[in-house]
């Protein structure tokens, strides 16, 4: 049943005959619709409340106890099809069978000369001041996440855990829903939900005829499981556990969990959900009851760690349960003999204290469960489990050295745990910080160090973008330093990017700078051979003088191609005007 609160229709308070089309109604003799008994006859139709893909709902009140009812209808559509009309009463027959505080009511079904119609309870929501006399509206839980948000964790978990026990009645009853979503569930008045709409409902009885064929595809995106997108008449009670999980995540976080990250939950919900959601069903809660027991541990610790030895000793071979009084198991004969976990000394399986040392053999017991738990947990890193099974260990009293050192270890996986998980939200804020900053380099070392604290692939989209980031913001910073001609830190990095990225535009952008940086130093080195040879020039006078105005020898030698530039260049005038200045106006001449 659908009652959608968006398609609310305010209407009199008077009867409205419900219009179906000619060719809708069957050629058959049917009950008159204002004779006895007659649904006209008991039932005051007020207005339609909801429609769905194949039925009209009605709101109507019950003339003789004076409730409200609502009355389902299939469509013009669906009445023109015989498998439409059966299914619709496979819905109506499956939830009559059911008897749940969580699952609408069913009151009557039948058929008259407008066709099947399956009259239901009418589940309104909280009261509203502008409807005093008239029941009202429908809420459901889409609605409700819709108008206040996500609701709180607590809240959650409590809503959950009352529709698991709905769907662990209904699968009892062999009815699998198939169909579970925001909008089939109903908040009445005092919030409580109530699970309506199995128009998909499957019966898993052998002598039930298949309504869905093989191959036919039948869900809602998000919320069904994906083995109804290939054959909808092969699922089994799993697709309740997808559905279910697929609620506690929108209940949680608002989103359609067609789009299901893992990182949007909180770790201690992480793992329950995670399974649920698993696309492969083989790999998800085998049934509702372990969903169930799972989310119940998450809001209390489980009495099923503390031993419950008192009177009686499990055989630990064949699971007997024995007396405490009797020495060996009545089925396969084991004596039950253990050793303290203290002291080492022989002990009974069950015995309450040690008869050497005195130590608590239930303590040592439920702390050693514990460290199994908690290494299990660490493997898996999951943190949050891990400090939450350290709440198990408050009291423990150790007797001795071995007690001691079993605490120490307990107490070190604690502290470990809270580190992890400490520097992995650390991590977390600032992945965000230094992606968002530019800094793609330290944002990818803290993602691998998140991926080895983690065990979900919380950054893998953020990942597969920063390669591509890096390059264009060492592309850009490549091209400023060209901008800038800060040509040997450009070349340092277009080296660096072709390294990492040997692209075309990379390797164009490093032979660019390579071809300017041979340049430039031509020109640094062109610029000092003139700067040399001026020194060369000028410096033949000052030599002239200083080695006492030779005629001949090795001043001559060296200072031949002076000669030959004065009198093959225009330089001849200043050389000469240069020479007179030291007075070596002879060294010219010869």
């Amino acid at each position: 049943m659908k009652q959608d609160s968006e398609n609310n229709e305010s209407s009199e308070n008077k009867t409205v005959r419900i219009q179906v089309p000619p060719q809708a109604v069957g050629g058959a003799e049917s009950s008159s619709a204002s004779g006895p008994g007659s649904l006209r006859s008991q039932y005051d139709i007020v207005g339609r409340i909801g429609s769905g893909g194949m039925g009209v709902v009605y709101l109507a009140r019950d003339r003789h106890l004076g409730r409200f009812v609502a009355i389902k209808r299939l469509n013009a559509a669906s009445l023109t099809t015989s498998a439409m009309k059966d299914r619709f009463m496979h819905e109506a027959r499956a939830v009559a069978s059911l008897n749940h505080i969580h699952i609408v009511h069913i009151y009557t079904l039948g058929e008259d000369h407008e066709g099947p119609y399956i009259v239901m309870e009418y589940v309104g929501g909280p009261k509203e001041a502008d409807t005093p006399n008239g029941p009202p509206p429908a809420l459901t839980l889409a609605d409700r996440v819709r108008r206040d948000g996500p609701l709180p964790l607590d809240a959650a978990l409590e809503l959950l855990i009352k529709l698991c026990g709905a769907i662990e009645y209904a699968h009892t009853s062999h009815v699998i829903h198939r169909d579970l979503k925001p909008t089939n569930v109903l908040l009445d008045e005092s919030g409580e939900p109530k699970i309506a709409d199995f128009g998909l409902a499957r019966m898993r009885k052998r002598d039930t005829k298949p309504l869905t064929l093989p191959g036919e595809q039948m869900l809602s995106l998000g919320y069904g499981a994906p083995e109804q997108e290939s054959d909808a008449s092969q699922t089994d009670e799993r697709a309740d556990v997808y559905g279910l999980g697929a609620l506690l995540y929108f209940c949680i976080t608002g989103e359609n969990p067609r789009y299901f990250r893992p990182h949007d939950l909180p770790e201690v919900l992480r793992m329950p959900i995670v399974k649920a959601l698993e696309t492969d069903r083989e790999q998800r809660w085998a049934d509702v009851t372990e969903f169930h027991a799972a989310l119940a541990q998450t809001r209390a610790p489980s009495d099923t760690k503390l031993s419950t030895a008192k009177t009686t000793w499990r055989c630990k071979w064949c699971d007997t349960i024995n007396p405490i009084a009797i020495r060996y198991c009545g089925k396969c004969g084991w004596d039950g003999g253990t050793f303290c976990s203290e002291c080492r000394s022989e002990s009974r399986f069950g015995v309450l204290y040690c008869g050497v040392c005195g130590a608590d053999a239930k303590a040592y017991e439920n702390a050693e469960h514990v460290l199994r738990a908690m290494t299990e947990h660490m493997q898996r890193r999951d943190f949050a489990l891990v400090e939450q099974e350290g709440n198990h260990i408050k009291g423990f009293s150790p007797q001795g050295a071995n007690g001691r050192e079993l605490l120490d270890d307990l107490r070190r996986l604690l502290d470990q745990a809270t580190e992890a998980r400490k520097r992995r939200e650390f991590l977390r804020n600032e992945i965000k910080r230094e992606f968002d900053s530019g800094g793609y380099n330290q944002a990818a070392a803290y993602i691998e160090e998140y991926n080895a604290l983690a065990f979900d692939d919380a950054f893998a989209e953020v990942e597969s973008e920063l390669e591509p980031l890096q390059y264009e913001r060492d592309l850009k910073a490549v091209r400023t330093a060209v901008r800038d001609r800060e040509w040997l830190y450009a070349r340092n990095l277009a080296q660096t990017l072709q390294a990492s990225h040997p692209t075309p535009e990379a390797k164009q952008l490093c032979t660019r700078i390579t071809r300017r940086l041979r340049v430039r130093r031509s020109i640094h080195v062109a610029g000092i051979l003139l700067v040399l040879f001026f020194v060369y020039l000028l410096s033949g006078a000052p030599a002239y003088r200083f080695c006492r105005r030779p005629a001949a020898g090795l001043f001559h030698t060296l200072y031949r191609p002076l000669s030959w530039t004065r009198d093959a260049t225009l330089l001849q005038a200043p050389l000469d005007t240069y020479a007179r200045l030291f007075e070596a106006e002879t060294m010219f001449t010869r």
